[in-house]
């Protein structure tokens, strides 16, 4: 399978690269410029960051999450919650080295749209990419959270209880029971 037929053109999307490490951000760059990622921006910092997204809001976010001063972590718990925040729904995608099952919870928690361990490919980029844009979740507002619905299936495991009474309006009616 070619990369092109798995990602979608990307010509017109405006990126934002959030990382401390220079050599780290100048290849995340490079592969969107292999993807052709319309436009890129790079921040070195959260703070940074933050003016940028003021001045012009990107398409998406990919940032790193252990940085000097403030953390990628508490950088999506500000853009999400924050009532200065000028965008709480941008796509944030995490890109970080520590890929274990804490950072992960935790970036998921603060309400990241998608974490991504490195190394990074051209091709897994694309394709996280590629599913954040054609696949975006709703968001969710609740006492403990704000951000993307965390849950990815539609539909609940084969014998799970039904958790909602709006889950019963997929279900086909009973022929006996129709009207």
């Amino acid at each position: 399978m070619s990369l092109e037929m798995d990602i979608l053109d990307l010509s017109s999307i405006s990126i934002l690269v959030v990382d401390d490490n220079k050599q780290m951000r100048a290849l995340i760059v490079r592969i969107l410029e292999a993807l052709h990622v319309g436009m890129v921006q790079e921040a070195e910092t959260a703070n940074e960051a933050l003016k940028r997204i003021k001045h012009a809001i990107p398409d998406i976010m990919l940032l790193d999450n252990r940085m000097d001063g403030m953390s990628g972590t508490e950088l999506v718990h500000y853009i999400r919650h924050d009532e200065k925040s000028p965008h709480p729904y941008l796509p944030i995608v995490m890109v970080s080295g520590y890929g274990d099952h804490e950072n992960v919870t935790t970036a998921r928690d603060a309400g990241v749209t998608e974490y991504l361990a490195k190394p990074l490919s051209v091709a897994v980029l694309g394709q996280r990419l590629t599913a954040v844009i054609e696949n975006s979740r709703p968001f969710v507002r609740t006492k403990d959270y704000f951000g993307p619905d965390r849950r990815r299936r539609k539909v609940p495991p084969e014998g799970s209880p039904r958790r909602r009474a709006e889950d019963d309006e997929d279900v086909p009616e009973d022929s006996e029971n129709a009207a």
